[in-house]
């Protein structure tokens, strides 16, 4: 929605998640805060369509998100009524064979991710900067599908069960496990370090070992 629409002092120009039993919300500014973008993650138990571009009432939105925070009101108030969309999330487990000898899978098609760690993008670009080295170095197709896919396989099935567990770990019902799981800012930064400190430009691509 636009900022015009918003109250002046609506919030700083950060992305914020807003936590509650069985929902939350992540709230982020775009074009350098001229747009701010609202995600709510309700759990409902209807699954729905599979679909980006199912609207829905926006008088659903307001109604999951009744007695939430003045700012979280606000911001739904000012949002389109016929701007409302609605889509399912689903888990996939990992896989660890996205690859035969001239065809390979990069992105959600190998690993779809839920978005709670806001990863998904990036273990597709990701995927693209490795596989794009592998074809260079390797001495055929199939093996540089091979060393692509060994480079990558470990880190991406780690990122799918993290976002998962993210995603559990912001819909807790008690106030004072919420924050005790959000106080050891030491956890937090050690797996900011291992998710951010990731360079697939510089990764080996050699004697690793794909996991059983």
């Amino acid at each position: 929605m636009p900022r015009a629409k918003l109250p002046a002092d609506i919030m700083e120009l950060v992305g914020t998640v807003w936590c509650g039993p069985k929902n939350h919300c992540v709230v982020y500014w775009l074009r350098g805060g001229e747009l701010l973008n609202f995600v709510g993650c309700p759990e409902e138990a209807s699954l729905g369509e599979e679909s980006w571009t199912q609207r829905r009432p926006w008088q659903e939105l307001k109604a999951a998100y009744a007695g939430w925070h003045p700012k979280i009101q606000a911001i739904i108030d000012a949002a389109e009524r016929d701007q409302c969309y609605r889509w399912s999330l689903f888990d996939r487990k990992p896989i660890y064979d996205w690859s035969t000898e001239r065809v390979t899978l990069l992105g959600d098609a190998a690993h779809p991710t839920l978005p709670f760690i806001a990863q998904g993008a990036c273990m597709a670009i990701e995927d693209g900067a490795v596989l794009a080295r592998a074809l260079e170095e390797a001495g055929s197709v199939p093996e540089a599908l091979e060393l692509y896919q060994r480079a990558r396989v470990e880190r991406c099935a780690r990122v799918v069960q993290e976002s998962a567990e993210h995603g559990t770990l912001y819909h807790i019902k008690d106030a004072t496990q919420m924050k005790k799981a959000f106080a050891d800012r030491n956890i937090a930064r050690e797996r900011a370090q291992w998710l951010f400190n990731y360079d697939p430009l510089r990764v080996p691509l050699q004697d690793e070992e794909l996991p059983l």
